[in-house]
């Protein structure tokens, strides 16, 4: 018999997620044709048939660990259930991902339970979330002779995994949407069992729509609707079967269509069709979308002695004509650089924001509230201002000094440490110190005709104890923060929006960390002392060479 366990899996899955984001789960997806896919995965873990003659905790066992082969849809794995629940038991219903070693106990003459903790899991939309401590899980699983064998006659759906057989067993697959003015795709990090239906999942994920903190802050070329038969590989590329909704898209909106879905699918080559039927879509050779958009490699500092402000490769800095004029004139404490390289977004030495533009003279002051953090400039030239002691509010602020109040929805006790907008300007992260300990948010930026009105809901990522220092993006769909401890140690940690954490060493007296290209490798950070370290291999941090008063922002 099969039943919902309060300690099961699919609770587990919806205690961990409570409060959290995910997409819609009902209307405007139809099925379309079905044709098998041919993907293969990387690497497959083949496990093992249920053994003649095994004990119920030994069933239980080899259950477990069989849950590192999703394909045919678990279909090992289900050989350990009886008949019955093997018709009805969910594997897809979400993963939990076991952090250590697990303990199995009889608690019955036909029950047995399994113990562990675990910091992540997956839900049914392939949504990742970390915890930032362990929580301990108990699943209880009821057993029956079939055939003079033992079976599992009760389970909770969804499946739990070592971190080691997740990573063989699930590949991370970013599906990928545009922001409002189709200039960028933006990922949106998803994960899926590495199966021969990958791609599928992948394609039918994409149209459902963006994870609900990202809706409104995205756009996908899909007409309402569209639906899916199964990507088929052939030798030059991906088929994808769609339903005859696809017909309505525009020929500009059906090369933004394969944009998607090359991106998403990480392909070269798609070919889209209507019930088999080749659908014309034009070549978007010279109006492609930028996925992670790259900066220029040199660190952007202000000089160690306040008279200069350009980009260092550690043969001294180079300038940026009137905007490095107008920056050192200002006294900067902190400068952010629009990716055009014609604005740049100042704080100035009493905390008010200023903002330089290339040709003029002089930088305008914009804002002159108290207690404001380091500001932060978007690609549609929006100086972005906040208060230090009071997250619930935002400013934004046209180049000639017109405000536009956003609220964050956060409280107001919460006091925002640092402020930096993704470069795509879709995504704003927000390092928070909270009457609780630190919070770490990234929420999503919705916009009317390029000016940010709102913000979308926060999703949380899962920082630890520490002070919190400062917080940066590292590229597309990763950020990275310093937390220092008594001692004045920084820890580095890089978070990835939808993926786990990563801890990158410590770095003594860290104040401040910049992102750069090359993913963390670009990462560098500024002590107090002012000196700039970048990673190295084994190595850890090491020193660059390079002195400065501090660390510019590179949008």
């Amino acid at each position: 018999m099969r039943r919902s366990l309060a300690t099961g899996i699919a609770a587990a899955v919806v205690l961990a997620l409570a409060g959290c984001v995910g997409i819609p789960t009902s209307g405007g997806v139809n099925d379309g044709a079905v044709i098998d896919d041919q993907v293969t995965p990387d690497f497959v873990v083949l496990p093992k048939d249920p053994v003649p003659g095994s004990s119920q905790e030994q069933i239980l066992t080899d259950f477990m660990q069989a849950l590192s082969g999703p394909q045919g849809g678990y279909a090992v794995a289900k050989k350990y259930l009886t008949s019955t629940l093997a018709t009805t038991w969910d594997p897809d219903a979400g993963a939990i991902i076991r952090s250590g070693g697990y303990v199995i106990e009889q608690a019955g003459a036909d029950t047995f339970t399994y113990s562990f903790s675990s910091r992540a899991i997956v839900n049914n939309l392939g949504q990742y979330q970390e915890q930032a401590d362990a929580a301990d899980q108990t699943l209880t699983f009821g057993f029956a002779q079939e055939n003079g064998e033992w079976r599992i006659s009760q389970a909770a759906d969804g499946i739990v995994l070592s971190q080691s057989a997740f990573n063989v067993a699930f590949r991370e697959r970013p599906l990928f949407f545009f922001d409002p003015s189709y200039t960028y795709l933006i990922p949106d990090v998803r994960w899926f069992p590495a199966r021969q239906s990958t791609s599928t999942s992948v394609v039918r994920a994409l149209l459902a729509g963006p994870s609900t903190w990202l809706q409104q802050a995205v756009v996908t070329a899909f007409p309402d609707a569209t639906a899916i038969g199964e990507p088929v590989v052939d030798s030059g590329g991906v088929t994808v079967d769609l339903s005859t909704e696809a017909l309505s898209a525009s020929p500009l909106a059906r090369d933004r269509m394969r944009q998607q879905l090359v991106a998403s699918l990480d392909v070269s080559n798609i070919q889209m069709t209507v019930r088999g039927i080749e659908l014309e879509t034009p070549d978007s050779t010279g109006d492609r979308a930028l996925v992670n958009p790259n900066v220029d490699a040199p660190v952007l500092v202000g000089g160690a002695d306040g008279t200069a402000f350009g980009f260092d490769g550690g043969s001294g800095i180079s300038q940026l004509g009137s905007l490095s004029t107008q920056v050192i004139a200002a006294g900067a404490t902190a400068a952010t650089l629009a990716a055009d390289k014609q604005s740049v977004a100042i704080q100035g030495p009493s905390g008010s924001v200023l903002v330089a533009l290339a040709g003029d003279s002089a930088a305008t002051l914009i804002d002159d509230g108290p207690a404001l953090v380091a500001p932060s400039v978007d690609p549609f030239r929006f100086v972005w201002s906040a208060r230090a002691d009071d997250a619930s509010t935002i400013l934004t602020w046209e180049v000639d000094g017109q405000p536009h109040p956003i609220a964050t929805g956060l409280p107001s006790d919460n006091a925002i440490v640092s402020m930096r907008l993704s470069r795509d300007g879709t995504r704003l992260l927000l390092l928070l110190s909270t009457p609780v300990g630190p919070r770490l948010v990234v929420l999503g930026v919705i916009r009317q005709q390029n000016v940010p009105v709102d913000l979308g809901e926060p999703i949380d990522l899962p920082v630890g104890s520490g002070t919190p220092v400062d917080a940066t993006w590292v590229d597309d769909r990763t950020v990275a923060t310093i937390a220092s401890d008594d001692a004045g140690s920084g820890l580095i940690t890089a978070f990835e929006v939808g993926g786990p954490s990563t801890s990158l060493g410590r770095v003594q007296g860290a104040v401040a960390i910049a992102g750069g290209n090359a993913k963390t490798d670009g990462l560098r950070v500024l002590t107090a002392a002012g000196d700039i370290w970048r990673p190295r291999g084994s190595e850890g941090w090491v020193a660059t060479g390079i002195s400065a008063s501090f660390l510019g922002t590179k949008q």
